[in-house]
């Protein structure tokens, strides 16, 4: 066993994430990784024995980068009026810039209603994105319940995922169309559930 590298765990993590994206759970093994990392065969298989290692570091991968991006935008408390332009930026960036993220994260939400492990991975990732929506609307001023949080997270995670997966079905052509729908989303989702 090779000394840890958290760099380089993270660099076949972040392989494993593209595989996830463009080829699905189907197309991930440790030969695939060395591969699209570039790094000398068996590599992954030293920082992850198995599959079921290698898909759990994808998942939490995936969730230490989407948490990063997320604390790091915007600086400080976002304004209460501004806060659905805000989540509506978030939408947007998951189905341009963090696409191949959210692709992933889809396969690994699917494997995970198979394998109770990974499931466990990703029940951890929901939970925490539930306390972010209520941290981002404290910051505002604003007092979610956790049901209220976890509509919200509902509904943005159910466009995001017919954005990547269906977009001409619900009229999405470009990212404009998609900040659109979710600030539709986000007025109806919040006029219907959040505190007045």
């Amino acid at each position: 066993m090779p000394p840890f590298n958290a760099p380089r765990r993270d660099h076949l993590a972040d392989a494993a994430i593209e595989i996830l994206a463009r080829e699905g759970a189907r197309g991930l093994t440790h030969r695939a990784v060395d591969a699209e990392a570039g790094e000398p065969s068996g590599t992954t298989s030293r920082y992850f024995r198995t599959r079921d290692a290698l898909l759990a570091g994808a998942a939490e991968r995936v969730r230490d980068l989407h948490f990063a991006d997320l604390a790091a935008a915007p600086r400080g408390p976002v304004d209460g009026s501004r806060i659905g332009e805000h989540l509506a930026q978030m939408i947007v960036n998951a189905v341009t810039a963090n696409r191949s993220r959210h692709l992933a994260i889809l396969e690994l939400f699917l494997e995970g209603t198979r394998q109770p492990a990974l499931g466990a991975v990703l029940s951890v990732t929901r939970t925490a994105q539930i306390k972010l929506m209520r941290d981002i609307h404290a910051a505002a001023g604003i007092e979610l319940t956790g049901y209220q949080a976890s509509m919200l997270v509902t509904a943005i995670t159910g466009l995001v995922h017919m954005a990547l997966t269906t977009p001409q079905a619900i009229g999405l052509r470009k990212p404009a169309d998609v900040r659109d729908r979710a600030r539709a989303l986000i007025d109806v989702v919040t006029r219907d559930v959040l505190p007045a």
